[in-house]
């Protein structure tokens, strides 16, 4: 009876290990070189990226997902935010817009995959890469943050839900 005890012990320690080790998501992020600090009140420029896809999965709200969560965020820091709600690339931004702004911040998704992570314990991850540059094209930074769910999930979410931390984190680096 006693090697029962054992037994059914380890077993419960091996289970609450992997639940616990799986519940929780995962960041990552990694600037080009060392962030120039932002001052406050910048006027910044956001420009709306494709949206995101995985394998033949696409995902058309990911790219206005990006934008909303990164300009809650940077409402923390300035309140002169404006979006450009298509993709361009940053020559393709007209003068007039340059001369009104002091950064424009140009994401974009490399990796977005949503997984039924509540009974696959496939992770959702993303991975997005935000080019900020100055009002005369010049690129200031490149910062790439990664995201990955908990391989356990007990609500289901999407792929959105890990931008605010990264974000976040992202944001308190460039305003310091």
């Amino acid at each position: 009876m006693n090697t029962f005890k054992k037994i059914t012990s380890l077993f419960l320690l091996a289970i609450a290990t992997t639940i616990m080790s799986g519940c929780s998501a995962s960041y990552h992020q990694d600037f080009l070189q060392d962030p120039q600090s932002m001052h406050d009140r910048a006027r910044v420029l956001i420009v709306t990226p494709e949206n995101g896809s995985y394998g033949t999965e696409y995902y058309p709200t990911s790219g206005n997902d990006v934008v909303q969560v990164l300009t809650k965020e940077l409402r923390n820091y300035t309140t002169n935010i404006s979006v450009i709600p298509r993709t361009v690339r940053i020559e393709q931004i007209y003068e007039e817009d340059l001369q009104n702004v002091d950064y424009i911040i140009i994401p974009e998704i490399l990796h977005w995959e949503d997984r039924a992570t509540g009974w696959s314990f496939r992770p959702d991850r993303i991975e997005v890469r935000f080019d900020i540059y100055d009002n005369q094209r010049q690129l200031v930074n490149s910062v790439s943050i990664k995201g990955k769910s908990a391989n356990i999930v007990w609500v289901q979410k999407a792929p959105n839900s890990l931008l605010p931390k990264p974000i976040r984190r992202l944001l308190r680096e460039l305003f310091r």
